[in-house]
């Protein structure tokens, strides 16, 4: 499972940590509109695979937490935290249900919450 997941965190950030879409903040992108569009649809094709695996697993076993399933740094919100708006009304309920449960964090719950909201400033 902790390779799985990790893997899924890898390919979140394929693209975002790459040379169109990634760089340091305030520095100039030399890329085409095209390009950085087209490898955005590429993120955004990979980014719905994992919300809809991420969506599955949290069904079938509740909030996947590093401590749950003894993965360091898996960090798999940040799944969550990019996924596209149709899934957020099925993303909302399951978080909410995991949060009260317990098994989601305060932090990562309001983090998640706060990317279905539209991120205002929290």
């Amino acid at each position: 499972m902790c390779r799985l997941l990790n893997e899924m965190i890898n390919n979140d950030q394929l693209y975002r940590s790459g040379e169109i879409l990634g760089g340091s903040f305030g520095t100039e992108n030399n890329s085409s509109k095209k390009e950085i569009d087209s490898v955005w649809s590429l993120q955004i094709e990979i980014d719905n695979r994992n919300t809809e695996k991420l969506i599955e697993l949290t069904k079938k076993y509740g909030w996947i937490s590093d401590e749950r399933i003894d993965c360091p740094k898996l960090n798999i919100w940040l799944i969550f935290r990019h996924s596209q708006k149709k899934y957020f009304p099925e993303i909302l309920e399951l978080i909410t249900k995991e949060h009260e449960a317990k098994r989601l964090n305060d932090f990562h719950y309001r983090l998640i919450k706060n990317h279905l909201e539209g991120r205002p400033k929290m």
